[in-house]
């Protein structure tokens, strides 16, 4: 296995080699190129990654000495125990455990591949499979015809449970399902390690919302009271606001992209989605805004409030334009929208991550990375730089109608990997972009 190093700077773009498929840097990049293959997932251990590839093998990569070795063949997940010992799984169901890079030992198996592997707060191994959330030695399988079989729910005879577009287990100890279906919407389920429950639906609703045919309501006031009166153990009025049980009514979207907890516990959850909602003008630019933050807070014992920002990525200059919907339609909006819009506009929010080493909320978009400002809900963003990255998107002449990151973390104040669907595996130093890849197949 060679190590090939090649330097890529900003002056790319000067010297006829960054085309119109690669999204502009803003800082120097050295890409150590080990050749044939992407990353699906990592973890880190001090100053060593472990990734899964592509073709799913396990790589340790030494961040110092920008060397790596192959630890395991046909990997499919990855998780991490708050001492640092390594749980991961296979696609033929075997469970290993990798402590202090000593020798890999299988602890289990079972009859499935395994699509994620998560760590509780007692650390403990949640395995989520083709078969089952296997928990405990015991499997928890959710009920045929509910969300957690997607758009075919209601046609579904199959026994295989269907990989989430985002999985994540958080302090409380809730497993989130979130099911992307585009533009039939989706949805979030969740799992209750506590209590061994599946949440199937996360939005309290009676009577389709108040849009049901049998039921009409006078306001929001009277739809809301005899909400309250059929959810009354979730539904609870204080002397200032309204909270409910988590995770009911949090305000959390089916095209969630990534969640975060800041120093203080309150939870940020970041999403987007509905690429179809492109606008384009007369002169031929593209608009295309899509991102919500929100923000979930304790209030009182398993009571929580949430908040969301649907329009902080809007820029000052279209906020008249279009914070009224791509879709709505007058002549007045549509003669405004071909006159504003001289360039593509192009800013689609991916993951988020808090940075516990500055006590700072981080987000990517299509803009780059940035920290964001005014935690309150009134967010506001600003760059801190745009690595290079490749875009592989057909169609497409000078943007990117999809987000090239998946995930991000911080490992010191100033350094930080991420994941990228078509560059490998980044890191940033807090002057230069390292970009990793595996030769192993």
């Amino acid at each position: 296995m060679k190590l090939y190093v090649i330097y890529l700077f900003y002056f790319f773009s000067f010297s006829g080699i960054a085309q119109s498929n690669v999204q502009n840097d803003t800082i120097p990049t050295n890409q150590i190129n080990l050749l044939n293959s992407e990353y699906k997932d990592f973890v880190t251990v001090k100053n060593h990654i472990y990734a899964i590839s592509e073709n799913n093998n396990l790589v340790a990569i030494d961040l110092k000495k920008e060397s790596f070795k192959l630890i395991k063949n046909n990997i499919s997940a990855i998780a991490k125990k708050s001492n640092n010992e390594l749980v991961f799984g296979s696609k033929d169901g075997k469970i290993f455990t990798l402590y202090h890079g000593k020798k890999v030992k299988q602890i289990e198996k079972i009859d499935a591949e395994i699509f994620s592997i998560l760590i509780n707060s007692k650390d403990e191994y949640i395995v989520y499979s083709k078969k089952s959330i296997y928990y405990n030695k015991k499997d928890y399988i959710p009920k045929k015809e509910t969300n957690f079989y997607g758009k075919v729910r209601a046609k579904y005879t199959g026994t295989q449970l269907i990989e989430p577009d985002y999985i994540f287990l958080d302090k409380k100890d809730f497993i989130w399902f979130a099911y992307d279906e585009g533009e039939w919407g989706g949805n979030v389920c969740f799992f209750d390690l506590n209590k061994k429950e599946f949440i199937y639906e996360h939005w309290l609703m009676i009577d389709n919302g108040g849009f049901g045919e049998e039921v009409k309501y006078n306001d929001r006031n009277e739809y809301f009271t005899k909400l309250k009166e059929t959810y009354p153990d979730k539904i609870k009025i204080t002397e200032t606001d309204t909270i409910y049980q988590y995770p009911y009514q949090m305000r959390i979207s089916s095209v969630t992209k990534a969640a975060t907890y800041d120093n203080q516990n309150n939870l940020y959850v970041a999403s987007s989605g509905n690429n179809y909602m492109i606008y384009q003008n007369r002169k031929g630019f593209n608009y295309f805004v899509d991102g919500t933050l929100t923000k979930i807070t304790k209030r009182e014992n398993n009571f929580y409030k949430s908040c969301s920002n649907h329009s902080f990525l809007v820029n000052d200059k279209y906020k008249e334009a279009f914070n009224k919907g791509i879709r709505k339609r007058d002549e007045n909006l549509n003669e405004l929208r071909n006159n504003i819009l001289t360039e593509n506009e192009i800013n689609i929010l991916g993951p988020i991550s808090f940075n516990h080493y500055n006590n700072k909320l981080y987000m990517y978009s299509s803009k780059g990375y940035q920290v964001v400002k005014n935690l309150n809900c009134n967010f506001t963003e600003e760059l801190i730089f745009k690595p290079y990255l490749t875009c592989k998107a057909h169609g497409e002449n000078d943007y990117c109608t999809h987000l090239n990151v998946i995930k991000f973390e911080f490992i010191s104040e100033k350094e930080m990997l991420f994941l990228t669907k078509n560059n490998g595996i980044g890191y940033y130093n807090g002057d230069t972009v390292i970009y990793l890849r595996s030769t192993t197949k």
